[in-house]
């Protein structure tokens, strides 16, 4: 896969460097004037639409609300027993000597 881009890639170089070539350089470089002006153009299109698409009524999307979730409480907090949670603190004591 690989060897297909790198070929492809090789292949409009070679044409891109064939047309250029027969360009004298006061063209080339109109060319190239002509060329950052579409991408200026366009590109300052593309940002300009979407700033304005941003406040257009019809462009809103509907918000989902989600309810707050209630989360039942399965293990109340009293249920182990003071000899368990001893062994628990003394289990977890011994790490921190």
């Amino acid at each position: 896969m690989k060897k297909i881009f790198v070929r492809i890639k090789d292949l409009t170089e070679m044409k891109l460097r064939g047309v250029c070539a027969g360009l004298s350089p006061e063209k080339r470089v109109i060319a190239i004037i002509v060329l950052a002006v579409l991408f200026a153009l366009g590109n300052f299109y593309m940002i300009f639409r979407a700033i304005y698409d941003i406040g257009r009524e019809d462009a809103r999307r509907e918000v989902i609300e989600i309810a707050p979730l209630d989360i039942p409480d399965f293990v109340p907090a009293d249920t182990l027993s003071d000899r368990k949670v001893r062994e628990m603190e003394e289990f977890f004591n011994q790490f921190n000597k």
